[in-house]
Formats: structure tokens, sequence, C-alpha cells
């Protein structure tokens, strides 16, 4: 791994735009955030952040994401700063499938923006990513409940219609309520767990591509691969292996902490 020389939030000519961000996300439940320099290197990163990692905060900062994720991971989120660095444009709303140091999963809402310095200079990116969980958990009971029975029956060719007769709502009040309480589609909550099931198919299992994209009610392993890479910038192979990467990061963390 490389290892770069801890930066000082001090030293950083957005010192004061840093510090306002960090004063929004500092104490936030259920979010992850990060500040980074225009290379990459951590600034700032909040208690969530180094949760996900399962490293300290101190022992993040000054690193970049090639120290903690597995390369193809990596590239990923890099490609993701370079471009909102580049083009001005914030990364909005973009849904992530994570997995957690504690190897639960994770769905959230990841949005990136550029850090602008008092003269004008681009100075780094500010990323915050919303735990979904959260609204899962208090969804309306039917939706829950019909939620409940797609996971029940993943591998099932589900319309639409089929779960908003579950939910006790027409088509029309199931989109509503999906995208208030969501913030998605059916259909795209659908997707999502789908996804869901096929990371912990991959993450458990030794079943190949072609077995999960039909265990998990994918059109064919085409769909399957492309969906996924979609959401998630990898492809499953890909994520199988990341997921072992930060599964022997895990391991070697956790023996340096033995005293």
């Amino acid at each position: 791994m490389c290892h770069s020389d801890p930066v000082s939030v001090d030293s950083i000519p957005t010192a004061r735009e840093l510090r306002a961000f960090i004063d929004l996300v500092d104490g936030l439940p259920q979010v992850m955030a990060a500040a980074k320099d225009t290379a990459g290197r951590y600034l700032y990163v909040n208690r969530g952040f180094a949760e996900r990692v399962g490293r300290r905060t101190r022992d993040i900062v000054g690193r970049t994401v090639e120290d903690f994720f597995a390369p193809e991971l990596a590239e990923s989120y890099a490609a993701q700063d370079a471009e909102v660095l580049h083009t001005g444009k914030p990364l909005q709303g973009h849904l992530e499938l994570i997995v957690r140091a504690d190897g639960r999963l994770g769905w959230y809402l990841t949005s990136k923006t550029r850090l602008v310095a008092d003269d004008g200079e681009i100075a780094g990116i500010a990323v915050m990513s919303v735990d979904l969980q959260s609204q899962m958990d208090s969804a309306h009971s039917g939706l829950a409940a019909a939620l409940d029975a797609v996971r029940a029956d993943i591998a099932h060719p589900w319309r639409v219609s089929e779960i908003a007769a579950i939910a006790g709502l027409s088509t029309t009040q199931l989109e509503r309520l999906s995208r208030r309480t969501l913030g998605m589609s059916p259909r795209g909550v659908l997707q999502r767990l789908r996804l869901e099931h096929a990371v912990r198919l991959l993450s458990t299992t030794s079943l190949t591509a072609g077995e999960i994209a039909s265990a998990c009610g994918f059109y064919d392993q085409s769909s399957f691969t492309r969906q996924f890479r979609a959401v998630l910038g990898l492809t499953p192979g890909a994520y199988r292996r990341s997921g072992r990467f930060e599964a022997d990061e895990q391991a070697a963390t956790a023996t340096e902490a033995r005293p």
C-alpha cells in the first residue's frame, strides 16, 4: 500500500470551507463523510467513515482510497472524484451498496462536490453518504410487508402490480409512497433488493455469476452484470475480489491492534 504524509486541516487553503463542512456533518447519525485534497488524500473523515473502513480516523487522514479499498473499487471512487473536480458538476444521490466493516450490507445515497477556496482555487472534494436503512426500517407497514415478500422470493419475476397488491395499494399509490419514503421507484427498489441478495451470494458462496443471476431473478447474466456495474461500479467478479481484499485488510488491521 502507498502511504502519504499526514495532512493538517490548518495547512490547506480552504480550511474555513472545510471547517464549515465538518461542522455540518460531524455529528450526523447514519452519515459517512470525508474531505480530500486534489491529490485524493483524506483531509477529514467522520466516525461513520472510519467505522466503514475499520480504522481510526487518525490512521486514515493523509492516505488515499488505494490504501483502504481493493484496486477496482478504489479506481471507481477515484474516477468519480476526478470527474467532479474536472467538470465542477456535483455527483448527487448516487446509489451505492456498501459492505460495512462488520460485514453487514448497507445502501447509501452518495453526493460529492468541489471544495473551492475564497480565491477561487479548487482545493479538494467533499463527500457525504447517507444510510438509507432508517427509511427502510420506518417504511409504511404495507410497503414493509411487500419488501419482506420480495426478499423471501427474490427469484420470482415480480411485477409492480403484484408488489402493490401485497402492500394493499394501487400501483400509483405504491409509486408515490416508494419515492417519498425510499427515494426511488418500485422498480428501483426491486433492483436494489436483487443486487443486495447478489452481493450476499458473491460474498458467501462460490456460485458462478450465471447461477447468481438466476437465483436473484435477473433476466440473464448479461443483464445482471450490466445492472450490477451500473450501481456498484464494478463487475460481479471484481466485486467478489474486492470483498476478499477487504476481508484480508480487516484481518490485518485486527492483528495490528492486538497488544
